[in-house]
C-alpha cells in the first residue's frame, strides 16, 4: 500500500511518502502546512514541475514497480495545533481529490506512545490552552484512555497516575518532552489500528469559541 503520511501537530511537520513500511521519501518543515508543505514534497521527492498530483508519482519511478497514486494518506489530528492540523487535513483532501483515495485520521499522540513501548502506565499531556490540559494514557505502547481535556489545575493529579509524563509542550511538573512524528506514525501502524470513529478533524474535545462581535 502507499501512503503518504502528515504529522503536523507541532510546529515541526513531518512526512512520509512509504510503500508499506518502506520509506520512499520524507521530509520536514516549519511554518504554514499549506504554503510549505508542496515545496518540502518537491524538494526530497526529485525536481518537480505542476501539481503534486500530476508531477509526485512520476518523479517516484524508480523506486516504485508501478507508479500510481497513493492508496491512502494518513494525517496525525492530535491534539496539538488547531491550525497546523485544520491546514494538513485541508492539504490532504486537496492531494486525495486529484488521487481519488481516501483520508484517514491517526492520533498525533501514538507517534510518542511509540518511543515509550515498555512503558506501564504512560501520560502524554499537552498544552489544550485556556487553562486546560489534553491527557492521554498509553500502556506499554497501547492506547489505554484515549484523550481528555482537563483543568490545569489538575495535572498534579493526573501526573501521580503516571510511570512516566511526557509533554510536546513546555508544561509545569512535566520535565521530558517528546514529540510526534510521520515516522513514529508509520511505526504505530503495526500495533495500533486505525480508529474507524475517529473524526478527521482536529482533536479538540470542546466547543470552539466564537468571537464577540
Amino acid at each position: 500500500m502507499l501512503r503518504l503520511i502528515l504529522e503536523a501537530s507541532t510546529p515541526t511537520v513531518t512526512w512520509l511518502w512509504t510503500k508499506d513500511q518502506t520509506i520512499l521519501h520524507s521530509g520536514s518543515l516549519n511554518g504554514t502546512v499549506a504554503a510549505t508543505l508542496i515545496p518540502s514534497l518537491q524538494k526530497e521527492s526529485g525536481s518537480l514541475n505542476g501539481t503534486v498530483a500530476a508531477t509526485l508519482i512520476p518523479s517516484l519511478q524508480k523506486d516504485l514497480p508501478t507508479p500510481s497514486p497513493a492508496d491512502q494518506i494518513l494525517v496525525g489530528v492530535g491534539p496539538g495545533s488547531f491550525s497546523g492540523i485544520r491546514s494538513a487535513i485541508a492539504s490532504a483532501q486537496g492531494m486525495a481529490s486529484a488521487w481519488s483515495c481516501p483520508v484517514l485520521p491517526i492520533r498525533s499522540t501514538h507517534a510518542i506512545a511509540q518511543q515509550f513501548p515498555h512503558i506501564t502506565t504512560l501520560g502524554i499531556f499537552s498544552d489544550a490552552r485556556r487553562g486546560d490540559v489534553f491527557a492521554t494514557f498509553y500502556a506499554n505502547g497501547k492506547l489505554s484512555r484515549p484523550t481528555t481535556v482537563h483543568p490545569i489545575a489538575r495535572l498534579p493529579e493526573l501526573l501521580s497516575r503516571c510511570s512516566l509524563a511526557v509533554t510536546p509542550d513546555s508544561l509545569p511538573g512535566v520535565p521530558q518532552p517528546a514529540y510526534p512524528s510521520a515516522l513514529h506514525l508509520l511505526s504505530s501502524l503495526t500495533t495500533q489500528p486505525l480508529e474507524a470513529d475517529l473524526p478527521l478533524a482536529p482533536l479538540h474535545l470542546r466547543p470552539a469559541v466564537t468571537p464577540a462581535a
